[in-house]
């Protein structure tokens, strides 16, 4: 199953790799059972938040940081914005246009792929569900699929 992740779950992720969203990242990756997706400007975003993530956290430092970030970004395939056709954008800018455009670049890819878009994002999730949009997929339905093999 695709599935693009927002900038939310990775951060989540990074925070405790060893919690339930960290695990469905590593392991449903690494069985196969998922294929996670981001648009490039994800790596900035973390970039950006590396001191935060390493505040928040208070038992990572930066070396931890790095290898953390090193072993969720391998189980993430990052797509280039720009491979992404003009429609995608155009076509998604109502979806987000009174929640936050700065998340357009997930749905976009999330149309672009045929995929489930995974967000931690409780104003963007109630946009999209305000808009219809049904790509969505939540971190309960996730650890069914992943323990139940659906």
């Amino acid at each position: 199953m695709k599935i693009v992740v927002d900038t939310n779950i990775i951060f989540s992720a990074m925070l405790n790799p060893s919690a339930t969203i960290g695990q469905i990242i590593i392991y449903g990756q690494r069985q196969q059972q998922f294929e996670f997706f981001a648009p490039h400007l994800l790596k900035e975003e973390i970039k950006r938040h590396r001191n935060k993530i390493i505040e928040i956290s208070k038992s990572i430092d930066e070396v931890t940081f790095e290898d953390i970030r090193d072993e969720v970004f391998r189980c993430v395939n990052f797509i280039s914005e720009e491979q992404i056709p003009y429609n995608f954008w155009y076509d998604a800018i109502p979806m987000v246009r009174d929640t936050d455009m700065d998340d357009i670049a997930f749905i976009v890819l999330a149309e672009y792929l045929d995929a489930r878009l995974w967000t931690g994002d409780k104003k963007l999730l109630a946009g999209l569900e305000n808009y219809g949009y049904k790509r969505i997929i939540t971190t309960e339905e996730l650890l069914t699929m992943k323990f139940y093999g659906q």
